[in-house]
C-alpha cells in the first residue's frame, strides 16, 4: 500500500516531469497557458509548443456569448520539413480538436518559427499540426505535432474501458 503523501508526491512528479521536461521552443518551464507539442513518427525531429493568448476583445478578456473563453493559439515550431516530403501537401495547418476526436476546427496555417492561429473557444481540446492541401476544410494529412490544452492535463482516463480491462 502506498502512503497518501507518497502517492501525492508521485502524481505531482509525473505532472511536473511531463510538463516541465519540455525542450525546444518552450524551454524548461511551462506556464498555465502553454502547451507542449509532441512530434510523431511522421516527423520525429520536429519540435514545438503553443501558447494560448486571449483573442482580441474591447473588454480585455474574450468570451463567447455563452461564457467560453476565446483564445488565439500561438504555435512555435522548428524542424518542419517541406510539406511535399510527407505527401501531396502544400502547407501545415493547426487544428483544435475535441478530446473525443469528433470535432476538428481549422485554426490556420503554421510554418517554422511563430504563427498565430485561432480563435478557439473549446474548454478542453488538443492542438494538432498536420500537412494539408492549402484550402482544405477537413483534416486529412498525417499528424506531425500534437498536445493537450492545460484544461485537459488532469483528465482521468481511468474510466475508459481500456484501462479497466473491459474490451470494447
Amino acid at each position: 500500500m502506498i502512503a497518501r503523501g507518497t502517492a501525492l508526491g508521485l502524481a505531482c512528479s509525473i505532472l511536473v516531469g511531463s510538463a516541465g521536461a519540455a525542450q525546444g521552443p518552450v524551454g524548461p518551464n511551462l506556464g498555465p497557458y502553454d502547451i507542449r507539442l509532441f512530434p510523431t513518427a511522421a516527423a520525429p525531429a520536429v519540435t514545438g509548443s503553443a501558447r494560448l493568448v486571449f483573442a482580441d476583445s474591447p473588454f480585455g478578456v474574450a468570451v463567447t456569448a455563452d461564457g467560453h473563453a476565446r483564445y488565439d493559439v500561438r504555435v512555435t515550431a522548428a524542424g518542419l520539413p517541406a510539406p511535399t516530403s510527407l505527401g501531396p501537401y502544400t502547407t501545415y495547418v493547426a487544428w483544435a480538436v475535441s478530446t473525443d476526436l469528433a470535432h476538428w476546427v481549422r485554426l490556420g496555417p503554421v510554418a517554422n518559427g511563430m504563427s498565430t492561429v485561432g480563435p478557439v473557444d473549446l474548454d478542453k481540446f488538443l492542438v494538432v499540426v498536420s500537412p494539408e492541401s492549402s484550402l482544405v476544410a477537413a483534416h486529412a494529412g498525417p499528424t506531425v505535432l500534437h498536445g493537450t490544452s492545460p484544461s485537459g492535463w488532469l483528465q482521468s482516463f481511468l474510466t475508459h474501458p481500456l484501462f479497466r480491462g473491459i474490451p470494447d
